[in-house]
């Protein structure tokens, strides 16, 4: 590389010489280049004998302590990485979350099913293909302020068909969105100058029942501003304000109006009381900002009725002496919350049912208990478990109409035996069953059970809150009664045996 520097130094030098004489001769000019070269020559060669020769040592030289390379048994240093990604969040203030899970699975009777898992249990019973995606950059940081960008994509891609392009959506399965896009703040509220304050599409936090896949809290924002971990006395506060719009259907569910809804999210977390125990304090409430013609299409055209709703609640977390955990809910709701309440198979607290809004509702109440958690019987058995009683009067039921009561029981327990940190064996059971009274006083029961033998490659012995993980299962699913949806498995039979393989990892 020297020897070439050099020579094209020369070249550069004698080129612009050879450009005026236009009058030289071409042996002339070939002596030139010539005698050129020449001198380069020797000037290459005193360089040469300048030159300190490399002396042999009679070991190998250390490798230095930061090398962000593969050695030679292609292992990478713990250390440099954990530096490097260090330098990536702190220096250049950018980080990439994110979660997916995906697998394969095949059953009895043709392609398997999903049945009630918000009531069965997820494990071995989900076939959908979902992803978070989570972008962090920070923007400005000085002193005590800093602003960070942060959006959030999630979806669904297809996990039947070999191509799941978004757009064509084959069998209702690829879904794309942008689910949060907001800016989060510190340092420039002067009374809650370590709050994140942020603002734009984004919501209060969600508390995920995991074994079963749904929230006891979600607010769906569209766009909002809201405060979080602001420290209030003993505790700390979260309180948000967002758009949460909704589609509003006539009675016949083809014909739909867009209403202008604001929600007040307030949480009073982290309050202590005992050792290793803390208690959270929780209201919503929705409120609507209709317009005249979308009210006369409620008096006139057959539009169902908008009707505020709320939620209050508390949540007590108790962390265990061996690394367990147990999270204890009570809620209630009225209106279209309490409806969410009804649903047997995912009981979000949603305003809608699928994102519709319908339904005469009226001022009865829904009551939910719930727990999750998991605990350790010993150093080889982990028990991890989901518990949810839920009831409620004179309710819009979205499978049997206005004016239900329901009251519906459901338990998922997964024991497991722990043969080292990477390797569980174990089975999980689940069990509901709830009953829908109509405004005429027939009752409806919807009721299965499902049990599902497993064994998890892991990074972890933590059933919920250790990730990747990787699953072989059978799952043998009986739906026993289902006068709420009238399900069926593959040729309209009653139980399904399924046979599968499922990564979930989270980064």
């Amino acid at each position: 590389m020297f020897r070439r520097n050099i020579i094209a130094s020369a070249l550069v030098m004698i080129l612009p010489g050879l450009s005026w004489a236009g009058s030289l001769t071409v042996e002339q000019r070939l002596e030139m280049l010539e005698k050129a070269l020449k001198e380069t020559q020797a000037e290459l060669q005193h360089y040469k004998n300048q030159a300190v020769p490399v002396q042999v040592a009679d070991k190998p030289a250390k490798k230095p302590a930061t090398v962000l390379v593969k050695n030679e048994s292609k292992d990478v240093s713990a250390i440099t990485m954990k530096d490097f990604s260090k330098f990536v969040k702190d220096e250049i203030g950018f980080s990439y979350n994110g979660y997916f899970r995906s697998g394969w699975g095949s059953a009895s009777h043709g392609s398997p099913k999903s049945w009630a898992i918000g009531s069965l249990g997820r494990l071995g019973n989900e076939y959908t293909g979902w992803f978070d995606l989570q972008l962090k950059q920070r923007v400005w940081h000085e002193g005590n302020k800093r602003v960070d960008a942060i959006v959030m994509l999630d979806g669904n891609v297809s996990q039947q068909y070999s191509t799941g392009w978004f757009g064509d959506n084959a069998g209702g399965e690829n879904y794309l969105q942008f689910s949060d896009m907001y800016v989060t703040t510190q340092g420039f509220l002067p009374f809650a100058p370590e709050a994140d304050f942020w603002v734009g599409k984004h919501g209060a936090p969600k508390i995920e029942i995991q074994m079963l896949d749904w929230k006891t809290q979600r607010t769906d924002a569209a766009a909002g501003v809201g405060l979080e971990n602001w420290k209030v006395g003993p505790g700390k506060v979260d309180i948000a304000l967002v758009r949460e719009d909704v589609d509003d259907y006539d009675r016949d569910l083809n014909n739909k109006q867009q209403i202008n809804t604001n929600t007040v999210d307030l949480r009073y977390k982290e309050l202590p009381l005992w050792e290793d125990a803390t208690l959270m304090l929780s209201g919503r409430y929705v409120a609507g900002n209709q317009s005249a013609s979308e009210k006369s299409n409620q008096d006139n055209n057959g539009y169902y009725r908008w009707k505020d709703t709320w939620m209050v609640g508390s949540t007590l977390t108790q962390k265990l002496s061996d690394g367990g955990f147990n999270e204890f809910s009570l809620l209630v709701a009225n209106n279209s919350i309490a409806s969410s309440f009804s649903r047997y198979a995912g009981s979000s607290p949603f305003t809608t049912n699928n994102g519709r809004y319908y339904g005469d509702h009226t001022n009865g109440t829904a009551v939910r208990l719930a727990s999750q958690g998991e605990m350790y019987l010993g150093d080889k058995v982990i028990v991890a478990n989901a518990l949810v009683y839920s009831f409620g009067n004179d309710v819009y039921s979205y499978e049997t109409g206005a004016h239900s009561d329901f009251d519906s029981i459901r338990a998922v327990v997964r024991p497991a035996w722990i043969w080292d940190n990477f390797n569980q064996t174990g089975v999980e059971l689940g069990y509901f069953r709830q009953k829908n009274t109509d405004l005429n006083g027939k009752n409806y029961y919807e009721s299965g059970y499902k049990t599902t033998l497993f064994h998890t490659f892991k990074v972890n012995t933590s059933m919920l809150t250790s990730r990747p993980e990787i699953r072989f299962y059978g799952t043998y699913i009986k739906a026993d009664e289902t006068d709420l949806d009238h399900f069926t498995f593959e040729d309209q039979k009653q139980d399904q045996f399924a046979l599968g393989a499922q990564a979930e990892i989270w980064w």
